[in-house]
């Protein structure tokens, strides 16, 4: 089995929430159908619940009050989150893909059961279905006015949460991701782009990068100073080092779920299809998912 990331936009053919002649196609698990699934939703509720008991909290602290039923739901909430934390811990270690992803480092088996657990692969025929349906396909990944997402923003969320893990424990999909990021830099330094440090304030300098909260605020910071609002998109000839960063991660993001597609398929007796750069561009050399174990 050969495999890697897609590089063609085909017909969609599985995603969240697709709209094909009419109909919504979520390649998303019930719970019925696997106990993952439903403990991955509860742990998901718990913790947001967690959070907003601990927001409560701050922000009685802040007010130095105290409230024996917040601090009591917490508690709960957080014992509870833990039992069922610690069972899908034993539950993924059931996974088809299991042995896999286990021998990833980063993969953590809270992190990635909350990814699989929102996936159904019998659902996606192509690799592409499920990095669409996880927020990460070219052209299907941003929000419109008006118009129904194209994939799961909760799944979204999750995946880059484990990619964040990824990065941590430095093993091959950290070096994947680190040598895609080299690539774009040297993309966008060829292109006669000029890579600045995201502006962590509303005002920036296109020279250094150097950022300030307010325009009051702004003082000399270098000889060519060139001052300007931040915007949510790079004014043109630059590139914020942040949005450069993301997009080295969305590739080991697609890397990563392009390979568990193929292992979860094959594991589960399903078929896979040939990569669209090797059946089509001629590619010879493709990515397999062993390829990218760390153990």
């Amino acid at each position: 089995m050969v495999m890697s990331e897609p590089t063609h936009q085909r017909k969609p053919t599985g995603g969240s929430e697709l709209k094909e002649k009419g109909e919504i196609k979520p390649i998303g698990k019930s719970e019925e159908a696997d106990p993952l699934v439903a403990f991955v939703d509860a742990g998901l509720t718990l913790e947001k619940l967690r959070v907003q008991e601990q927001v409560r909290r701050t922000h009685l602290e802040k007010q130095g009050r105290v409230d024996k039923y917040t601090d009591e739901l917490l508690k709960r909430t957080k014992d509870l989150e833990d039992y069922v934390d610690d069972t899908v811990a034993v539950l993924v270690k059931q996974h088809p893909a299991y042995p896999w992803f286990s021998r990833i480092k980063g993969c953590g088996r809270e992190n990635v059961a909350k990814v699989v657990g929102n996936i159904d692969v019998t659902k996606a025929p192509t690799a592409s279905s499920v990095v669409k349906w996880c927020g990460y396909a070219p052209g299907h990944d941003k929000k419109v006015k008006g118009q129904q997402l194209e994939y799961n923003a909760q799944v979204r969320a999750l995946c880059w949460r484990l990619a964040t893990s990824l990065k941590r424990a430095k093993g091959k999909f950290y070096y994947y991701y680190k040598d895609e990021k080299e690539k774009y830099i040297k993309r966008f330094l060829d292109q006669g782009y000029k890579i600045l440090p995201t502006p962590t304030g509303k005002w920036a300098c296109l020279n250094c990068g150097k950022s300030w909260a307010k325009k009051g605020d702004v003082d000399t910071c270098c000889e060519n100073q060139v001052i300007a609002t931040k915007l949510r998109e790079e004014p043109k000839g630059v590139i914020w080092a942040g949005h450069l960063d993301a997009m080295a991660v969305r590739k080991m993001i697609k890397r990563f779920l392009v390979l568990l597609w193929a292992y979860w398929r094959e594991a589960e007796g399903l078929p896979t299809r040939v990569p669209y750069p090797q059946e089509y561009l001629g590619h010879d050399h493709m990515v397999v998912p062993e390829d990218m174990c760390d153990r």
